[in-house]
């Protein structure tokens, strides 16, 4: 099953369902014109399975297709995915 990326803009977060469990999300502000991933979780029970990463690679995909602004990973996890994944490199230098 697909995941489904979900934006609620009045939340500022980003989040990620596989059918109806939750994943994950990532909350964000946008400062100076810069889209800023501040803090990513995923339950408890999902952790240490690679569900971090699955969550960070679908909201990037999902910025990727419907936003403009550069991306600023202030989140710690968030930054050391891009850092093994360089083939996102071009969301922080938009």
């Amino acid at each position: 099953m697909s995941l489904t990326v979900t934006n609620d803009e009045t939340a500022s977060r980003y989040s990620v369902h596989r059918g109806d469990e939750l994943q994950g999300w990532i909350d964000y502000d946008v400062s100076a014109g810069t889209l800023r991933l501040l803090h990513a979780e995923v339950p408890p029970l999902m952790r240490n399975k690679g569900v971090g990463g699955d969550v960070v690679q679908a909201i990037l995909d999902e910025v990727r297709g419907s936003r403009s602004e550069p991306v600023q990973p202030v989140c710690g996890f968030v930054r050391m995915w891009m850092r093994r994944h360089p083939e996102y490199d071009d969301l922080t230098q938009r």
